[in-house]
């Protein structure tokens, strides 16, 4: 039953992460000819069912790297670093389908610069809301679960 509340408690955060960053990154690699909604929301889907459960399985083994290799660090240093390094990760994955999602791979160059400008424009989104979550959503998360209360 727990967790099946944590699922009930991030599903609509990770609803949101996902949905903001796929509409910057479609709007961003989308061709004249495409209409955005729907092509905003294969990205969305795409993202949603694929992406997010690897980011979970990702998410696990980035904690435990910066737990083994910031152990000496503060609990705040750690949730930075991970958080960070997740917004890193899981954006430049993003930028990399989003972008063969919408233009194909026409050449290496073309896919590289396309790729790269998704990644740019969604990046400080991604940063700001890493920040968001480390130093203040990820702690109250933690201490909400830990405490096994509702509220």
């Amino acid at each position: 039953m727990n967790h099946i509340k944590k699922i009930v408690v991030l599903l609509p955060v990770a609803m949101l992460l996902t949905g903001l960053l796929t509409a910057i990154m479609t709007s961003v690699s989308i061709q004249p000819e495409q209409a955005f909604i729907p092509t905003w929301l294969e990205a969305f889907t795409f993202a949603f069912l694929i992406m997010l459960p690897c980011g979970g399985v990702i998410f696990y083994f980035v904690n435990k790297a910066v737990q083994q290799m910031f152990g000496s660090f503060t609990v705040l240093q750690r949730n930075l670093i991970h958080g960070l390094t997740m917004a890193f990760i899981m954006e430049t994955i993003l930028a990399l389908v989003t972008t063969a999602s919408n233009r194909g791979f026409p050449s290496f160059e073309l896919f590289f610069k396309e790729a790269a400008l998704s990644l740019v424009a969604a990046l400080p989104i991604g940063i700001a809301m890493a920040c968001l979550m480390s130093l203040v959503v990820k702690p109250k998360l933690e201490a909400h679960f830990a405490s096994g209360t509702n509220a």
